[in-house]
């Protein structure tokens, strides 16, 4: 969806002389535009805008995301403001076009990203040291939303107490795995189809380096909320995923699990600490979250 309105004052120099523009998102804390330039190298760019926490996706280009060579749209300047200036790659997103040959391919793309991040990032220690996650920082994501959570709403006091503690059993057991690259919000929105049929991943502000599998538990939770791709060939993604990387169904099943324990809990940690203010429609996703919390929690147990 495109909404046509005033271009916004923070805009940075651009090549060439802008002629129009495009909200393409626009959020509290984050805008995205496509502007149209005249006389330049380029037709249009891509601008970005993000406040706060959404404000270090120039910081994932550059520690993580070129270094392990992973396919982009190329980043193409940055004012360390959290304004970036991206390639425009144009067409539309699988939400807005939603195709089961494009969620299989998202699911290709995301098992060759894994794949060849695991080799470079186990070949250089080094390598985004800064954004590599431990099991005691995702803990210490899933302590703040359990405080946030009981302040905002005493009701649930508790409630993820048991998620917790499942979740912190699951990393444990995963620590020894080779670490690769997690997204953190790999959706249908953020993900492109292009001129040649494949999909390109976009926003890459929540990327970090960890071994658990959220992304490909976020792209088929949304895409079943959605609705509008047979939920057989939704169901068939995880094989599809076991068969690419050439590990077995049920390793994914597991590590599923364990990654949305992971993306669920920092998502409501986001929305207890800060979307309540910032986007306050966000409120009402407390409950699913919790719910969804439980639920995984509660397919551990039942092994």
């Amino acid at each position: 969806m495109v909404i046509e309105t005033t271009l916004p004052g923070w805009l940075p120099d651009l090549d060439g002389t802008i002629v129009g523009g495009d909200l393409l998102r626009g959020w509290a804390l984050s805008e995205v535009w496509r502007i149209r330039l005249d006389g330049a190298t380029r037709k249009s760019v891509i601008v970005k805008r993000g406040i706060g926490e959404l404000a270090g996706e120039a910081q994932r280009y550059d520690e993580l995301v070129v270094p392990l060579g992973i396919a982009v749209p190329r980043l193409l300047a940055e004012d360390g403001s959290g304004v970036i200036v991206l390639e425009d790659l144009g067409g539309d997103n699988l939400e807005d076009r939603p195709t089961a040959e494009g969620y299989e391919q998202a699911v290709r793309v995301l098992a060759r990203m894994r794949i060849e991040s695991a080799l470079r990032l186990a070949a250089d220690p080094a390598l985004a040291a800064g954004l590599r996650r431990s099991t005691a920082d995702l803990l210490a994501v899933a302590a703040r939303a359990a405080t946030a959570m009981t302040a905002l709403r005493p009701d649930l006091a508790g409630a993820i107490d048991d998620p917790i503690r499942v979740m912190t059993h699951r990393l444990e057991q995963l620590s020894s795995e080779p670490e690769t690259i997690v997204h953190g919000d790999f959706q249908a929105k953020n993900l492109l189809h292009t001129q040649g049929g494949g999909i390109v991943t976009i926003d890459w502000s929540d990327a970090y380096v960890h071994p658990h599998l959220g992304d490909l538990y976020l792209l088929l939770r949304e895409g079943r909320k959605q609705g509008r791709i047979a939920s057989a060939r939704m169901d068939a993604l995880p094989a599809l995923f076991a068969h690419e990387v050439g590990t077995d169904p049920q390793i994914v099943i597991d590590r599923m699990v364990t990654g949305g324990l992971c993306w669920t809990m920092s998502a409501l940690r986001w929305v207890v600490e800060t979307g309540v203010h910032a986007v306050p429609v966000s409120r009402e996703w407390i409950d699913e979250l919790v719910t969804d919390l439980r639920g995984l929690a509660e397919h551990h147990q039942s092994r």
